[in-house]
């Protein structure tokens, strides 16, 4: 490999590792929207749900109610589950964007170790487009 395509892949690699980490915290942050709002819907949204008790010192939840007045509690399954979805949604979207990552590069480097090969095959003075 020529120190000009190994120049290019590197170009390419922290270009598709900027992209990818933005990507990653897009996913993250909407996956964790979906969650809250879908799957764990008792979860305490400030916009569904009233406080019912809170410590005055440290801003604490305790309990919240929804609009039909059932009351929900840190010890809630659906409420103590949500550190255990989000948990798995950090290592989905860090397996995705490790193998998209991956097969990236890999592709990348296939087509420019296959250029490298066809400019060694042409004659001299003649490029390859």
């Amino acid at each position: 490999m020529t120190k000009q395509s190994r120049k290019n892949i590197n170009r390419f690699q922290i270009l598709l590792s900027i992209i990818m980490f933005v990507t990653s915290i897009m996913i993250y942050w909407v996956g964790i929207n979906i969650l809250r709002d879908q799957v764990f819907s008792n979860y305490f949204n400030p916009q569904k749900h009233l406080i019912v008790t809170q410590n005055p010192d440290t801003k604490e939840i305790y309990a919240w109610k929804d609009t039909s007045g059932t009351t929900y509690t840190m010890e809630d399954a659906d409420v103590r589950n949500f550190t255990w979805g989000t948990t798995a949604l950090l290592l989905f979207v860090m397996i995705f964007v490790a193998v998209v990552y991956n097969a990236a590069v890999g592709y990348y480097t296939k087509i420019v170790i296959k250029n490298e090969v066809r400019q060694k095959h042409l004659l001299p003075g003649m490029h390859w487009r």
